[in-house]
């Protein structure tokens, strides 16, 4: 790391190009950052290495002056992780969020090699999201070493189940969240500039029947997964693309042996919808198919929902606005990304007032062994992050109560 300069809140922050120019040698260390991480095997079922990927980050904040701490979310999960730095004066709390586990199980890395010196690289877990803490990181850095006028707290949150549905971060993103105005989220960045500036609501379910089990030759059965297969083409029929509306069976499990008519099955649902609202009614519409399966020997239960609310548009617009004139200042593109998929920036901004997501690096296939990160987007994505740090103070005229941010 480099020795951080004294603080100037009167000086001007710097831009994208200035950011360029002080980032641009520091890549091959940013570099080395993000495959020291991304050597570290920590997939969401693997909570030492959730832990190790949070304790390298932490070393790298307390050199810069951040006080960090851990929480236990469940007995089987790597820790919530957050850092703090305290500016010492009034001003926006700032919140950089990323998340420390991955999909990939253990010993993935042996026979998936971590490359970073090409223009394509790759590794488990860099594009999602490895390469873009150690880009935050040095972005953090870089905006201390210049300005940041207007921000009181810097907070660098790592979730550790994210990969999960950030099922037992639940209360600590909301407690998070409460203590943020502004978060700034680490998911990766899409072709010509892409950041994600909404993400539609998430919903999972699982349809289970029940029925009576026999030999196939007896008449008293009654099958669970005859009830449930029919209505794979149903379910699947309230999809609409056009509409970003999207219900998918994922699984239909049923059975013990061929000639046993079988006494259960499941099918498990994704579910993906525009906004809250229209979850909501796709919801209602899956249990309405649902039930229509109960009958004489069968009974159904429904489990499951939204899992993860929308991110408005009205959240993030003032973000992007101010990422986009500080981007465009320097000739460097942005493009609007409306996502299907999830973050927790999602749930962060429950709370927050303002978000954008989509910060990280242009990556491509995350979550598949095709994963690749674009080398070239590392340093004008770092460049663009910091100048969103160090100009973030722009931003409290867009927050509920202006006035506790002066």
């Amino acid at each position: 790391m480099s020795e951080v300069m004294p603080f100037a809140p009167s000086a001007v922050p710097a831009s994208v190009a200035e950011f360029t120019v002080l980032l641009e040698p520091r890549l091959p260390d940013i570099l080395d950052l993000a495959q020291r991480l991304t050597a570290v095997e920590s997939g969401s079922f693997l909570p030492a290495g959730v832990d190790t990927v949070s304790e390298i980050v932490a070393e790298q904040l307390v050199a810069l002056g951040f006080t960090t701490r851990w929480h236990t979310i469940a007995p089987d999960r790597g820790k919530a992780f957050e850092a703090t730095l305290e500016l010492g004066r009034p001003g926006l709390r700032l919140l950089v969020l990323g998340h420390a586990d991955t999909v990939w199980p253990a010993a993935t890395t042996n026979d998936w090699p971590i490359v970073t010196d090409a223009p394509i690289m790759s590794g488990p877990g860099l594009g999602d999201m490895k390469c873009a803490l150690a880009m935050a990181v040095h972005a953090i850095e870089a905006a201390l070493e210049t300005s940041a006028p207007g921000i009181a707290t810097i907070t660098y949150a790592l979730v550790p189940d994210e990969e999960l549905g950030s099922v037992d971060s639940r209360s600590w993103l909301a407690d998070l969240g409460r203590r943020t105005d502004v978060c700034l989220a680490l998911e990766a960045g899409l072709s010509d500039g892409g950041v994600i500036v909404s993400r539609g609501a998430v919903g999972a379910m699982i349809i289970t029947a029940h029925g009576r089990t026999a030999h196939s030759t007896d008449v008293t059965g009654e099958s669970a997964l005859r009830a449930l297969a029919p209505l794979v083409e149903r379910l699947e029929s309230l999809t609409n693309r056009d509409r970003r509306t999207i219900c998918s069976v994922g699984i239909l499990r049923s059975g013990t042996a061929r000639q046993v008519v079988p006494d259960h099955a499941e099918l498990h649902l994704d579910l993906r919808a525009p906004d809250d609202a229209a979850g909501r009614a796709l919801v209602a519409d899956v249990r309405s198919l649902a039930e229509s399966c109960a009958g004489e020997g069968i009974t159904v239960e429904i489990s499951g929902g939204i899992t993860r609310p929308a991110l408005s548009p009205a959240t993030t617009a003032p973000v992007y606005a101010l990422a986009e004139n500080l981007a465009s200042a320097a000739g460097l593109a942005l493009r609007r990304i409306d996502e299907m998929g999830g973050s927790d920036a999602s749930l962060i901004a429950q709370w927050a007032p303002l978000a954008l997501d989509g910060l990280g690096p242009t990556a491509f296939d995350q979550c598949s062994r095709a994963e690749t990160v674009v080398r070239d987007s590392v340093v004008p994505r770092t460049a663009l992050l910091a100048a969103l740090i160090g100009h973030a103070a722009q931003l409290a005229k867009n927050l509920p109560n202006q006035e506790d941010h002066a």
